[in-house]
């Protein structure tokens, strides 16, 4: 059996591909990680559309890396960064053994950050001129 560490690579591996393996990212979902995985890629494609009506092309994913947290209950707690020119994104993970297979069964987006290191403010709409929208306060 994959250990969690196993699980959590061959994750990042199929979302950063490109295009993304999405019959290998199916596979990893439980149902309720599936509906929140659908929430978070709405959001995503709506930035993504947003930047490119800006006139900004969003940068393919360079590299991540993958953190393990701990666990809480039957959850296992695995921090997901994906790094791009363009900064970098947090993806906060739960995971369950289900069947002996470890399965999303929670996930959301934890932070983004520009390419120098600032907060974005996913809320207000990318800007023409790639400067990064300031946090609300």
């Amino acid at each position: 059996m994959p250990t969690l560490d196993d699980a959590a690579n061959a994750f990042a591996r199929d979302l950063t591909a490109i295009p993304p393996n999405i019959a290998g990212l199916m596979l990893v979902f439980t149902p309720e990680g599936m509906m929140k995985a659908m929430a978070l890629q709405g959001q995503m494609q709506l930035r993504a559309a947003q930047a490119m009506a800006a006139g900004q092309l969003p940068a393919p994913t360079s590299s991540y890396t993958i953190a393990i947290q701990g666990q809480e209950g039957d959850d296992h707690l695995v921090t997901l960064r994906l790094e791009s020119s363009d900064g970098a994104a947090e993806i906060a993970t739960r995971w369950r053994e289900v069947d002996g297979i470890w399965k999303v069964n929670d996930l959301g987006l934890a932070s983004v950050l520009d390419a120098q290191g600032q907060s974005v403010d996913l809320s207000a709409p990318p800007t023409a001129s790639g400067t990064p929208t300031p946090p609300s306060s």
